[in-house]
């Protein structure tokens, strides 16, 4: 009786339904950035690696090839070390002046209790740029799809972890930390209905973006979003325009501005109406609040200027997430979003 037993478990656990997985995500506060950092393993064994989520784009991780100064300073990924490692070899430059480049490599995943094989991913051997030394992530986990470079949501659907490739975000505020979900959502995460929207090139339409009496983009707005900066990144010009009309003061980083913490409540709400829903955030909501020595605060508009910022673009980061639960459905390329518990 026993082996029938334990030969019906192993069964059930062999042809188990596809179900949801949970990443954790630590809230943490480092170098003047705000990150939301979760935890897996590559290879065989499981060589531990902290990432942030990129909602578009494909995996990238450290490889112990990498000799620059950020790759060294945090836990790199060895492809020798690993009896599951698979050879691609494909070079890859990631866009956007990011000057990160090296080659597709795959090898098996391991995140929130999950493990699928045969997962491709960037294996970085140069990062050159502005990224600190100090950040806590060891890589990129990219949740993002194209058929020449399939994401984790992609492999965890093909070999039956998940039955959608469904992806829910949600980021806690006060330093609670978050939770991505992946192949399906949280609804204790959020407080009413999902409003769907069709998602194009990464990116969904607005009817209108405002702060104040500043109109961001009156029509043709287009809104994307990322979760590993807190800023709204959008033109130069605009920035200027919102920072002057918000009191914000230069502190000599272009696209930046500083903002009076004693004044914040004054100032106007930002608005933004996708799909017919107003979805609205307070001052101190869209501020980044930095502490300084001796009990000081420098206060930081989070509407940041990008010289090469498409001129009806905006993208909203982890500020704008901690106040809106996100669902992405690849299968049907739409976005949901609702206010975040």
């Amino acid at each position: 009786m026993l082996r029938l037993l334990l030969a019906l478990s192993c069964a059930a656990a062999l042809n188990a339904a596809p179900g949801t997985v949970y990443v954790p995500l630590r809230d943490v506060f480092q170098a003047g950035q705000q990150f939301f950092v979760g935890d897996l393993e590559v290879g065989t064994p499981g060589q531990p690696m902290s990432v942030i989520v990129a909602i578009d784009g494909l995996t990238c991780l450290n490889s112990v090839r990498c000799s620059d100064p950020y790759c060294t300073s945090h836990r790199q990924y060895d492809a020798s070390a690993s009896s599951t490692y698979q050879e691609d070899g494909t070079p890859f430059d990631l866009p956007g002046g990011l000057n990160i480049s090296g080659v597709l490599s795959k090898d098996s995943v391991s995140l929130g209790g999950a493990t699928v094989s045969d997962v491709l991913f960037a294996e970085a051997t140069s990062v050159w740029n502005q990224w600190s030394t100090d950040a806590p992530n060891d890589g990129v986990l990219g949740l993002g799809f194209s058929p020449a470079a399939p994401s984790i949501l992609d492999a965890l659907a093909e070999q039956g972890v998940i039955a959608d490739r469904l992806a829910g975000i949600w980021l806690g505020r006060d330093g609670v930390g978050g939770e991505l979900t992946l192949g399906g959502i949280n609804e204790q995460r959020y407080t009413s209905p999902l409003t769907w929207t069709p998602i194009v090139d990464n990116m969904v339409s607005a009817e209108s973006v405002t702060v104040g009496q500043v109109s961001v983009c009156a029509a043709d707005c287009r809104v994307g979003a990322t979760s590993v900066s807190p800023y709204f990144f959008l033109t130069m010009q605009m920035a200027k325009t919102i920072n002057d009309a918000l009191g914000g003061t230069d502190i000599g980083q272009p696209g930046v501005a500083a903002l009076d913490c004693a004044t914040l409540d004054a100032l106007p709400t930002l608005e933004l109406v996708i799909a017919g829903r107003s979805l609205q955030m307070s001052p101190r909501q869209y501020t980044v609040v930095i502490p300084l020595t001796g009990g000081e605060s420098l206060c930081l508009s989070g509407f940041v200027g990008q010289p090469e910022a498409p001129p009806a673009d905006i993208t909203v980061g982890t500020l704008f997430m901690q106040q809106f639960y996100a669902a992405y459905d690849m299968d049907n390329m739409q976005l949901g979003f609702t206010d975040s518990a």
